[in-house]
C-alpha cells in the first residue's frame, strides 16, 4: 500500500490540501465558504497602470450567480467609465472571468484584497505589485454621492448637476446648463432616480414619457459623477429643452464636496 501524506495551511480562509507526493507541486486550493461570502458582499476598487493614462480606476463587483462587473475610467481621457458585465468560474484562488471576448485574472489574497493577475495566475512583482491590488471598498453610504457636481466654469460656461437623496433608495437629480452670457440658452430640468446593485443612480426614461425608451445613468468614481445615456431610440430622442433640442445631461462632472465617492 503506497504510502499518503496531507498538507493544510489555512490563511485568511484559503486551505491548500495534498493528497500525495505527486501532486505537492500543483496543490489545490480550497476557499472557504466565509471568505467566498465577504467577496460576493463587497465592491474591489484600485487604479489599474495604463500605457497613455495617468491610470485605470477599477471598480469589481463579483457575484454569487457566477456574473461580475467591472467600471473602468480612464483618467485624463475625454470619455465616460465603462462598465461590463461578464461570468466568472473560480479555479483554486483565482476568478477566471469573462466579458465578451476579453479575459481577465483576479486573485484572491484575503478578504480584503484580490489581485489582478496575468494569464499564467503568476502575481504581479517589484515596484509595480502595488499597482494591481484592488482593495476592499469602504461600506456604501449615500452621504457620499449627495451634492453638487460641475461641467465647466461657473463664470461662463458651464452644467450642473445636485443630487438629494429622497427615501431610502429613490433620489431628486436637478439638472442646469448656465451661459452667463446668453441666458435664453439656458436649460433646467429635474427627475428622480434609483439606486441599482452597484450603486449607481439610474432612471427608466419611460417614467418620464410613455414614448420614450431607454435609462439615465449616473456612475460614481473617485471624485466626479458620469451621467450617459443607455439605449435611447434614435427615432425617439430624449428631448430635455424644447427651445434646444440638441442639448444633452451626457458628461463627467467633477464634484465640489471636497469628498471621494466610496462604493
Amino acid at each position: 500500500m503506497k504510502l499518503k501524506y496531507s498538507v493544510l495551511a489555512i490563511t485568511g480562509g484559503i486551505i491548500l490540501t495534498s493528497c500525495s507526493l505527486k501532486s505537492k507541486d500543483k496543490t489545490p486550493v480550497f476557499i472557504q465558504p466565509a471568505l467566498l461570502d465577504t467577496i460576493f458582499n463587497n465592491a474591489y476598487e484600485g487604479t489599474i497602470p495604463c500605457p497613455d493614462c495617468p491610470g485605470i480606476e477599477t471598480i469589481v463587483h463579483i457575484y454569487r450567480d457566477s456574473t461580475i462587473s467591472r467600471t473602468a475610467y480612464y483618467q485624463g481621457r475625454e470619455q465616460l467609465p465603462e462598465t461590463k458585465i461578464g461570468t466568472w468560474k473560480l479555479k483554486d484562488s483565482i476568478f477566471e472571468t469573462t466579458f465578451d471576448r476579453e479575459k481577465l485574472f483576479y486573485k484572491i489574497k484575503s478578504g480584503n484584497v484580490i489581485l489582478r493577475v496575468g494569464s499564467d495566475f503568476k502575481e504581479v512583482e517589484g515596484k509595480l505589485a502595488k499597482d494591481y491590488i484592488l482593495t476592499k471598498a469602504h461600506p456604501f453610504d449615500v452621504k457620499n454621492i449627495i451634492g453638487t457636481y460641475i461641467i465647466g466654469d461657473t463664470l461662463g460656461e458651464y452644467k450642473k448637476l445636485v443630487i438629494n437623496n429622497i427615501a431610502k433608495q429613490q433620489f431628486n437629480i436637478s439638472f442646469e446648463h448656465q451661459i452667463k452670457q446668453d441666458s435664453l440658452l439656458n436649460c433646467s430640468y429635474e427627475f428622480k432616480a434609483k439606486l441599482n446593485k452597484e450603486n449607481n443612480l439610474e432612471t427608466d426614461l419611460q417614467t418620464l414619457n410613455d414614448s420614450l425608451k431607454g435609462q439615465i445613468k449616473i456612475l460614481f468614481t473617485k471624485h466626479a459623477a458620469h451621467l450617459y445615456y443607455k439605449d435611447i431610440s434614435a427615432s425617439q430622442p430624449f428631448i430635455l429643452c424644447k427651445e434646444h433640442p440638441q442639448e444633452s445631461m451626457q458628461g463627467s462632472y467633477k464634484s465640489i464636496n471636497n469628498r471621494s465617492y466610496q462604493q
